[in-house]
């Protein structure tokens, strides 16, 4: 899917592909020290990259590539179900965690490149995909950091509610959003 983002460039929304992972190297890489401290569910380097995703057939990536340059300049991932080690967290916020029907989300866009709508296009493709295929949940991969007010603002605005807080390097919010 091509769409014009608020700098009037042009872009490109699609699931990540191996051939993409020399370029996803290179993006995470690139990422200022806040945003890499923001986004964390594999190590940046291209071999854990491929293992990520070649011993995995719940990970799905998604990229945003600037059309003109190929650059990746936005990067999501789905995680089918949920990540085991949250469930007694999210249990104790009430939420009965499902394989089935939930999924994990962890996205994150270049510096240079936020506040263009960029995040909120490349969710809304997602979001698509992931109602055509009968996930009724999304769970935030690990929350977000309390202190993120712009991504908490984002996640609110796209209808995500809080579960609830806790503490690992620093104050988090359990986010979810109910999509079936």
């Amino acid at each position: 899917m091509i769409i014009q983002t608020k700098n009037n460039r042009s872009v490109l929304l699609r699931k990540l592909i191996p051939d993409d992972f020399d370029k996803l190297t290179e993006y995470l890489e690139h990422l200022s020290p806040e945003t890499k401290s923001r986004f964390g569910p594999h190590p940046f380097d291209k071999d854990s990259i491929v293992g990520f995703y070649e011993n995995s057939d719940k990970n799905i990536g998604y990229v945003v590539q600037e059309s003109e340059t190929k650059e990746i300049i936005a990067y999501s991932i789905i995680r089918l179900g949920y990540l085991e080690h949250d469930a007694p967290r999210l249990q104790s916020n009430g939420l009965t965690p499902d394989h089935k029907t939930d999924c994990t989300f962890a996205p994150s866009v270049a510096d240079e490149w936020q506040s263009m709508g960029i995040g909120n296009h490349l969710f809304q493709f997602i979001l698509s995909e992931l109602k055509a295929n009968g996930i009724g949940r999304i769970i935030l991969w690990g929350g977000v950091q309390c202190s993120n007010e712009k991504a908490v603002n984002f996640y609110k605005k796209n209808g995500f509610k809080t579960l609830g807080q806790y503490e690992y390097h620093g104050w988090n919010f359990d986010m979810v959003l109910e999509i079936g």
